[in-house]
């Protein structure tokens, strides 16, 4: 049993909420327990999210405490245990949410750029503050924004230490949604946006998974190729 976290599922839903009764600190402990956590997670669901129990803290980023006593090695250990745990995330098939309501700072930037869609309520804020402190982040989310942010949100995130109040942060793409959150309502806000064919949200990821920068030739053979076996599928 997770102590910092709670999966929730119904309705081809599952949902995590995370809270481990602070400011949801992203530390070795925590990311073990969420990869684990995953494993329950049934496959047949149709969308997954993840959202914080904790009023106006949707996560803090790593445990600075922590990182301070880390060697080399352990700090090496931490950043692949993060890449491994969100690159899962994203590699999910289904489609994924995180819904954030309230500070989304550091690490937890990271985590939420391996969603697919990221539902902020308005007094969100979202920083990066790594470069101000010292340490790049080693959660791949400064590869991950170039998928997601533009970037001068980027600059102002990484390099600039700038905190995005929720309406800049949809400005600049951070964000896909502005809206209302309450507590307690997380699933159904998931179940609203939920497409209508799941099907179709699996292909078009694997669509997105197709390498950048192939020759025009090579990425329309990879397209057809997953639009054959979309099919075959869809007639079995």
């Amino acid at each position: 049993m997770s102590e910092r976290f709670r999966l929730e599922v119904g309705d081809r839903v599952a949902a995590i909420a995370f809270d481990d009764g602070g400011m949801n600190l992203l530390s070795r402990d925590a990311l073990r327990e969420l990869d684990a956590l995953l494993d329950r997670v049934p496959a047949s669901i149709d969308t997954f999210c993840f959202f914080s129990g904790h009023p106006s803290v949707f996560a803090a980023g790593a445990d600075m405490r922590e990182m301070e006593r880390f060697t080399p090695e352990d700090a090496a250990e931490f950043s692949n245990l993060g890449q491994t745990l969100f690159t899962r995330i994203e590699r999910l098939s289904c489609l994924t949410i995180a819904i954030i309501d309230g500070d989304c700072f550091g690490g937890a930037l990271d985590l939420a750029f391996a969603f697919d869609l990221r539902v902020a309520s308005p007094h969100s804020r979202f920083s990066h503050p790594g470069s101000r402190i010292g340490i790049v982040t080693g959660f791949g989310g400064t590869s991950r924004w170039r998928r997601h942010a533009d970037a001068p949100s980027a600059r102002a995130l990484f390099l600039g230490n700038r905190v995005l109040d929720a309406s800049e942060a949809f400005e600049h793409d951070v964000v896909d949604l502005l809206a209302e959150v309450t507590r307690g309502g997380e699933l159904e806000l998931a179940r609203s946006l939920c497409a209508r064919n799941a099907g179709e949200v699996r292909f078009v990821k694997e669509l997105a998974r197709i390498p950048r920068g192939l020759p025009g030739e090579q990425h329309a053979a990879f397209a057809r190729a997953l639009a054959e076996v979309h099919l075959r599928t869809k007639e079995h």
